[in-house]
């Protein structure tokens, strides 16, 4: 009985059945987990390789949904208090030559990028958050200029989540990141 005095009625083995039937299956969880948490707790950047030959294949590591669930697993993990603002920034630098190992065809990068504009949007927008991410990469040599003014100019209605405050976050990096293209081409 309930609070009410109400008893329940049991449902038959009939409903049971059809109960399980109408279940739909979870869907699967991202291939990263044993990634994640070497991530989480590294030691070397060889262990990360390591774990990611060892549990996928060729195919899916040059995959753009891996690549983006690495990149989302990374920044996750160095975002510190997951968006206040702050970045572990030896954790990140320890990470990123496992981009560098993956990443070097544009269409990737800009994969990289909306991962992580998503990301962004997940943990709430924290201000400079994106500005640190993208600092770290362009100066470790991980997504070059192009990838960049691609995200910036980018109208793809899937990835528009949150892209609005994205690019205003990112404004003074795409401002030093023309001025330092124009004086490069000035010498």
């Amino acid at each position: 009985m309930d609070k009410e005095g109400v008893v329940p009625r049991r449902p038959s083995v009939t409903e049971d059945e059809s109960e399980q039937e109408r279940r739909v299956p979870e869907p699967e969880k991202p291939a990263l987990s044993q990634e994640k948490i070497v991530l989480e707790d590294i030691a070397s950047e060889e262990q990360i390789f390591k774990c990611v030959k060892e549990n996928l294949d060729e195919s899916r590591m040059s995959s753009s949904p891996f690549l983006r669930e690495l990149m989302t697993a990374v920044c996750e993990a160095a975002a510190k208090d997951n968006s206040k603002c702050g970045v572990d920034m030896a954790l990140f630098q320890k990470s990123l030559p496992v981009f560098k190992y993956r990443n070097s065809d544009t269409e990737q990068q800009l994969h990289a990028l909306h991962s992580l504009q998503a990301l962004i949007v997940t943990l709430h927008q924290p201000p400079n958050l994106l500005r640190i991410f993208f600092d770290c990469m362009y100066d470790g040599d991980v997504i070059s200029e192009d990838p960049f003014y691609s995200w910036g100019t980018s109208k793809d209605s899937a990835e528009q989540l949150g892209k609005g405050v994205a690019l205003q976050s990112v404004t003074a990096f795409f401002t030093w990141l023309r001025e330092a293209e124009q004086e490069s081409e000035d010498n």
